[in-house]
C-alpha cells in the first residue's frame, strides 16, 4: 500500500493513534480516594460520632461538648480529621441535647439528639456519589426558610 498517495490514511491513522489507542494504553489507575469513597468516610464519622456520644453519655452522665472528647472513645474519628475526608462539628450544651454535624465534599449531614433519641436530622447530597446516603439534592434547596 502506497501511504504517499492518500494522506486521508495518514491522518486517521495517526487520529486513530493519538486519540484512541494511546489514550487506552497509557492509562492510571488514582491512588486518591474516589467521591464514594468519600461518601462512605462521611456516612462513618456521623456513626462513629453517635456511638461515641452514647459511650461518652454512659460514662459521663451528660453528652459531650467537643470532638476531642470523643476521640479517646472513637480514635478513627482523628484520623478522618487528619485526612480531611471530613469536618465535624459538634454542639452541645453539656447536658442531654446535641447536635452533630458532618460534612464531606461530598455529602453532608447533621442530627440533633436529646436523651438518645433524634429529634431532627437532615442531609444534602453535593455530589452523586452521596445517592447511597442521601436523597436531597442541593437543586431541592428553597431559596428561604419559612418564618417560623
Amino acid at each position: 500500500m502506497n501511504f504517499g498517495r492518500s494522506p486521508i490514511l495518514i491522518i486517521v491513522a495517526l487520529f486513530l493513534l493519538l486519540f484512541i489507542l494511546l489514550p487506552l494504553l497509557s492509562k492510571k489507575s488514582s491512588t486518591s480516594l474516589t467521591d464514594k469513597d468519600r461518601a462512605v468516610r462521611a456516612d462513618q464519622a456521623l456513626t462513629r460520632v453517635m456511638n461515641a456520644e452514647t459511650a461518652y453519655l454512659a460514662k459521663h452522665g451528660r453528652y459531650a461538648g467537643h470532638v476531642s472528647d470523643l476521640v479517646p472513645l472513637a480514635p478513627k474519628l482523628a484520623v478522618d480529621l487528619t485526612d480531611g475526608v471530613v469536618t465535624i462539628q459538634i454542639d452541645s450544651s453539656g447536658d442531654k441535647v446535641y447536635l452533630v454535624q458532618v460534612a464531606s465534599s461530598v455529602v453532608s449531614f447533621s442530627r440533633t439528639l436529646v436523651n438518645g433519641q433524634i429529634v431532627a436530622k437532615s442531609c444534602l447530597q453535593l455530589k452523586s456519589a452521596g445517592k447511597a446516603y442521601c436523597t436531597r439534592k442541593t437543586s431541592q434547596i428553597k431559596k428561604s426558610l419559612p418564618a417560623t
